[in-house]
């Protein structure tokens, strides 16, 4: 098993470097402090995390009769739902790009694909009640590859399906690349109830985008940005990646200075993770152009310093936000969650994901789809659906599920109500875990008192490697799987 980057005991003494953040960007956060806790680590969009995942071939075989528990049946009991919709494809190929996807020009596979998605929700309909859908996120691939009248058949069937509800207490929202994207799609997304958008964007350095294959102009962004609040996009938000080939530190300040100048609501500023041994496109990257991980750690103290004097607040896991956003709003508030899109404002009792590689959850766990296409059509002309894996929580899971999500999303967990959860007390169950958690302790990422577990403003930074103390499943060295790196 690939050694994980929880914290190394060894090398404490506090870097004398100069290069340290205020206060306001999360606390003394030193190149060293990042260096030692820069190692692959799971994300935790889920907990269990995916890799976990089983054949669920013999409850699918059972998916509507038998004894045998399956996930899915807690569709039954919710009271609201959220749904993604995985659209995988995109016009050319990004050669950093590790998602599920199918580079065509051929737009009849979508339009094929979206009758397979529609005829897999069908499936879904008497399990989720017709309850309330709170949250439509489309993903990818890139969601508008599809036409405006793919995208209006998309939604529509949806709504005959599910209940899709409307007004300011929804959030739908959409991934776009802004090189394709057209004024005329905004307004059919507008037309159709969206009111948030995504734009990836990476980086404005046209060597960098040389590099990656994705050429964008900052003034692209500019006129899409505007067109969008023109028509009632509540929220943009802007997807950044640092330690690209070609990317320094002075690059990188400039594309986040133009970025700045665009003010979008929201920025995700991800960590690229070059595995080109596993996404086939990667091998497309000269490995000698990627930067060494010390760069990386300064890219990402001088992007966030750049940031948070700005005024965007970081949140943690990569996200930030103006402090009017609603997401900054809901970290103040205690009220942030968690799921597979990351951060959000409207946690359901479920989550039902369609597509090729979409993955489900609700209270008793997790299914995914396949993820070849060929699979996914196969399954959903003979089934109806197309499950392939999945994990059934049990308790243990459950409860390790709440503390890391309170930890991730609130910063914050109260051991009172963990023991009431547990019906036991918190340091004997957590015993290993805590024993764990002291070299982070001992870095000021974390503070233990008699009541709570609280992270500081520099744990912000770590949230990942917090959360991977109390991960059972890491710790049992049953996968060799590899995780991207937190730096």
């Amino acid at each position: 098993m690939a050694a994980i980057s929880i914290g190394n005991s060894a090398s404490r003494d506090a870097s004398s470097s100069n290069n340290v953040l205020p206060p306001s960007a999360g606390g003394e956060l030193s190149p060293e402090l990042l260096a030692r806790y820069a190692g692959p680590c799971p994300r935790y969009t889920s907990y269990p995390t995916a890799d976990r995942f089983k054949d669920l071939g013999a409850a699918r075989a059972g998916s509507d009769a038998g004894s045998e528990p399956k996930p899915w049946d807690a569709l039954q009991d919710i009271q609201n739902l959220s749904l993604y919709v995985h659209i995988p494809f995109c016009r050319s190929l990004c050669y950093f790009c590790a998602c599920n996807k199918v580079i065509t020009q051929q737009y009849g596979l979508a339009s094929s694909y979206l009758d397979r998605v529609l005829s897999e929700a069908q499936w879904y309909r008497q399990k989720t009640a017709r309850a309330p859908v709170t949250q439509l996120h489309l993903g990818g691939g890139t969601p508008t590859y599809l036409n405006d009248g793919d995208l209006t058949r998309l939604v529509k069937g949806l709504g005959e399906i599910f209940a899709l509800s409307s007004g300011d207490d929804v959030e739908y929202s959409v991934e776009a690349d802004p090189r394709v994207l057209e004024l005329e799609t905004l307004d059919t997304l507008r037309e159709l109830g969206f009111n948030r958008l995504s734009m990836g964007i990476q980086d404005f350095n046209p060597e960098v985008q040389r590099a990656i294959n994705r050429i964008c102009s900052p003034k692209q962004v500019r006129a899409l940005t505007e067109a969008a609040r023109e028509r009632g996009f509540g929220s943009i938000s802007y997807d950044l990646i640092y330690g690209l080939p070609g990317q320094d530190v002075a690059s990188l300040e400039r594309t986040i200075d133009t970025v700045v100048g665009l003010a979008p609501d929201r920025i995700a500023l991800y960590h690229y993770a070059h595995l080109p041994h596993r996404f086939k496109a990667q091998r497309l990257i000269s490995s000698d152009l990627i930067p060494p991980p010390q760069a990386k750690i300064d890219m990402q103290l001088a992007a966030t310093k750049r940031l948070t004097e700005a005024g965007y607040r970081f949140l943690g896991m990569d996200h930030f936000a103006r402090p009017e956003d609603p997401l900054s709003r809901a970290a103040e508030s205690g009220n942030l969650a968690r799921n597979f899109q990351g951060y959000t404002l409207m946690p359901a009792d479920a989550l039902v994901g369609l597509g090729a590689s979409a993955i489900s959850y609700s209270r008793d766990g997790y299914w995914q789809n396949h993820h070849g296409q060929k699979e996914y059509a196969t399954a959903i002309a003979e089934r109806g659906e197309a499950i392939w894996r999945g994990w059934q929580m049990d308790s243990d899971d459950r409860e390790r599920q709440w503390l890391i999500m309170e930890l991730m999303c609130h910063l914050r967990l109260d051991k009172r109500e963990a023991e009431r959860r547990l019906g036991a007390p918190f340091a004997k169950y957590f015993a290993e875990d805590l024993l764990r958690l002291e070299p982070l302790k001992a870095d000021g990422l974390l503070l233990e008192t008699p009541e709570n577990l609280v992270v500081t403003d520099r744990g912000r930074w770590f949230l990942r490697n917090i959360a991977a103390a109390f991960d059972r499943h890491l710790h049992l060295g049953a996968s060799a799987a590899q995780y991207s790196r937190v730096l």
